[in-house]
């Protein structure tokens, strides 16, 4: 019990900074101050590797709130943040693989982030799928099924924080 107590207080005393700072990057945001937004969430994505964080950062750049519009570096920093599990994240780069923003137009790519997704029960995601799966061949789909069983394994559902359904 006594480790345990030790064990939860440190990661309080270790967390603790990160999530103050991560809440007023949430408060500036949701207030429109973009540019501190961005300020806060990019210093916690670049030197935590705050997944919640690189999904802030990503949706800034790709609706130009507090930096340039940057589909190129939105889906770079949705990609960071896909691969920690951010269903959100994974149905934003599934798009933008859909669309070819900001990423070569990329069908089967684009299928297994929306199968990511949809392992993680984000409804966006799981809606999608139909019309990802309409602009593959068998063959096609038959890889997208591969790539989508590695990154449901690298990237699939287990015990996270999610954002807002954006």
């Amino acid at each position: 019990m006594k480790k345990l107590l030790t064990v939860i207080f440190l990661a309080c005393v270790w967390a603790g900074p990160a999530l103050a700072d991560f809440i007023d990057g949430v408060f500036a945001y949701n207030r429109g101050d973009y540019e501190q937004a961005y300020n806060t969430m990019r210093s916690l994505a670049e030197t935590r590797e705050d997944g919640l964080a690189q999904y802030y950062v990503a949706m800034m750049y790709l609706q130009g709130q507090g930096v340039g519009q940057s589909y190129e570096e939105a889906a770079q920093w949705f990609r960071k943040a896909a691969e920690q599990r951010i269903k959100q994240a994974q149905y934003r780069l599934a798009e933008l693989y859909m669309s070819g923003r900001g990423v070569p137009r990329d069908f089967e790519y684009a299928y297994a982030w929306y199968r990511t997704g949809a392992e993680h029960q984000h409804r966006k995601s799981i809606d999608a799928l139909p019309a990802a799966r309409e602009n593959l061949s068998a063959e096609e789909l038959e890889e997208a099924e591969k790539l989508s069983r590695k990154f449901i394994r690298q990237y699939g559902p287990q015990e996270e924080k999610q954002p807002g359904n954006q």
